[in-house]
């Protein structure tokens, strides 16, 4: 990948690491002495050599009189060295790992606000790559990649300052094949850099496959798919190996190198100096001198080459990261918004029609492993769609499956933005509303019940409504029923999906939970369809008394359960076609009376089964 996209990294990571200035700088500034409790050594130990040692070896009186004082300058020198490098790493890595919970906060807050058609198009898996495993490869850029490549390049700079200084010529000869390293550095940084993407791609579709395999284990296990899933996973372990020993033996080449390089470098001294010795132009201190620089300067380029792996991760995941960062919502708030009004009269589709997006360009631009989305080329799901609601009216909307019935519901609580037309609340586009004012006046029941692994005065009350409010709510529901037979009543923790409850005790507590902020309007979609003729009984009284003095939006399944609503509306490929009571609907002999006389030769055929 190009160089500037490093650049491009980095300069996007800069308002995360400014919140951090005071202690990236504190660290920043132990830097030079570090380099210098480093550089001042060689030069004590050619001190040592020619100053003391070379002279007593030739039997100078009193040569070593000295010498106890620069052994304990040496060491003092050492210490300081390990004090300064303690508090720099300190420093760095605390200062990294607050930009990574600043930087994780910031990607979760984010995936939050993003629009229903992202996650209809991106695997949960894959957006959780990103918050987690791509945010923690991050970490190794932030507290060891940056502060490791400031560290070596003041040593770098500082080793050839004093060599250059000490003896230009040795110098000359230590560096000859540095040219030439570089350049294969630059031709591997690039090899190794593209693998890695790859790598971070494939393995977003590997957790993206991993969390619905278990999420869907039942059916898994059910019919018998787990060989043909392991072959499947295999495959994509397979392609993430042949990246990864790929990248292995480019980092191999890279690290023997190195230390080719270094090996040439010595010799070459060693061979110049020796002639200078004996030519008595270079002692035997100067030498030494240039033999621990020379190690001190290749050792960042082998340490390099031991963490390119790393960093190359690291630069990987922070592309995809930003990538994600870089999509924006679908639906976006007005610059003018306001909050949604106490509602007070009707509800108003007006020509409404709609189509679930294609790729937006966005998303395509963030590059999130373009292999995985599906683009829609579908037909609008509702078209001209024209529904007026008043206060305190209740509105079944049925259909066959894929009529458009809960894309009512969905383009209602704004999950998406109509292409054409409106919908408006008391004359107010609601476009122009305060997304989470407009949805907390819904009080919703979804078709898949979601429950979190927590309380059940959690689960319902969301942490925002009281122990009250929800006991309250879950008595009008008729679920205290069953929960204060549970061993922790209102505190029994819920597995996940709440799997420790039937379904229809999970549905009850979504009734309970749409209630107990006490919404304007009600909007149920097929809130009855997937439970038993008892519970749908328990929950029919519940709508009874719940909607009486509420407006209520009922996406219907099962027609037994809305005969006594105020209007029922017939949707059939995203067109009304009919609009009318349970008994007007009946007598026109319609759609609506066809799917009428189906359930109940259902019902009639599952009565004669059981």
């Amino acid at each position: 990948m190009p160089k500037g996209r490093d650049l491009t990294v980095l300069r996007r990571l800069v308002p995360f690491i400014r919140v951090h200035r005071s202690v990236v700088v504190a660290s920043a500034l132990l830097l030079p002495a570090l380099a210098a409790s480093q550089l001042v050594q060689p030069y004590l130990i050619r001190v040592a050599i020619d100053g003391y040692l070379a002279p007593a070896s030739r039997g100078v009186p009193g040569a070593l009189s000295g010498l106890t004082g620069l052994v304990s300058l040496f060491v003092a020198v050492l210490f300081g060295e390990m004090v300064i490098r303690f508090a720099q790493i300190y420093l760095m890595q605390l200062a990294g790992q607050r930009i990574m919970h600043d930087l994780r906060c910031t990607v979760f807050r984010h995936v939050q606000r993003l629009s229903m058609s992202f996650f209809d198009r991106y695997p949960v898996g894959q957006t959780m790559t990103r918050v987690t495993s791509d945010v923690e490869a991050l970490n190794d850029l932030v507290s060891q990649g940056i502060v490791s490549i400031a560290r070596d390049l003041t040593m770098v700079a500082g080793i050839i300052g004093v060599m250059l200084w000490v003896d230009w010529r040795l110098t000359l000869a230590s560096f000859v094949v540095v040219p030439l390293l570089l350049g294969i550095l630059a031709f591997l940084r690039t090899r190794l850099r593209d693998a890695y993407d790859r790598v971070r791609s494939l393995v977003a579709r590997q957790n993206a496959f991993l969390q619905e395999t278990i999420s869907g284990i039942e059916v898994v296990q059910a019919f018998v798919q787990e060989r043909r899933n392991q072959k499947d996973f295999a495959r994509v372990r397979g392609d993430i190996l042949e990246i990864e020993l790929h990248s292995v033996r480019l980092s191999s080449w890279l690290s023997a190198l190195v230390q080719a390089a270094t090996t040439v470098s010595t010799a070459l001294v060693l061979s110049y100096g020796g002639f200078g010795i004996i030519e008595s132009t270079v002692t035997l201190g100067i030498l030494v001198q240039f033999m621990m620089y020379l190690q001190r300067f290749y050792q960042p380029l082998e340490d390099l080459s031991d963490k390119y792996d790393t960093l190359q991760r690291a630069a990987a995941a922070t592309t995809k990261i930003f990538g994600l960062l870089d999509v924006e919502p679908e639906v976006r708030e007005a610059s003018n918004m306001v909050p949604m009004p106490h509602f007070r009269d009707r509800i108003e589709f007006k020509s409404v029609t709609f189509a679930y997006p294609s790729v937006s360009e966005a998303a395509a631009a963030a590059k999130l492993d373009e292999a995985n989305i599906a683009i829609s080329t579908a037909a609008p799901v509702l078209e001209n769609f024209n529904l007026t609601i008043h206060k305190g009216e209740k509105v079944a909307i049925v259909g066959a499956t894929g009529s458009g019935k809960s894309t009512v519901i969905k383009l209602l609580l704004r999950h998406y933005d109509v292409q054409r037309g409106s919908i408006t609340v008391d004359g107010i586009d609601i476009r122009g509303m305060d997304q989470q004012s407009l949805r907390r006046a819904f009080g919703t029941v979804p078709q898949d019940v979601f429950m979190f692994t927590d309380t059940i005065v959690a689960n319902v009350g969301l942490g925002v409504f009281d122990r009250e409010s929800v006991k309250d709510a879950a008595r009008v529901v008729e679920a205290d029923r069953f929960i204060t037979t549970l061993p922790d009543s209102y505190d029994t923790r819920l597995g996940e999906r709440g799997a420790n409850l039937s379904f229809g005790e999970r549905q009850l507590l979504a009734f309970a939970r749409a209630l107990a902020g006490g919404p304007a309007v009600l909007v149920l979609d097929e809130a009855t369809s997937s439970v038993d003729s008892e519970t749908e009984a328990q929950i029919q009284r519940a709508l009874d008394r719940l909607i009486e003095d509420r407006t209520a939006v009922i996406i219907a399944h099962r027609l037994s359960t809305i005969r006594n609503v105020d209007r029922i509306v017939v949707l059939h490929h995203g067109v009304i076609r009919e609009v009318g009571t349970h008994r007007e609907l009946l007598h026109l002999d319609g759609i609506y009376a066809r799917l009428h006389r189906l359930q109940l030769q259902e019902m009639v055929g599952a009565d004669g089964v059981t």
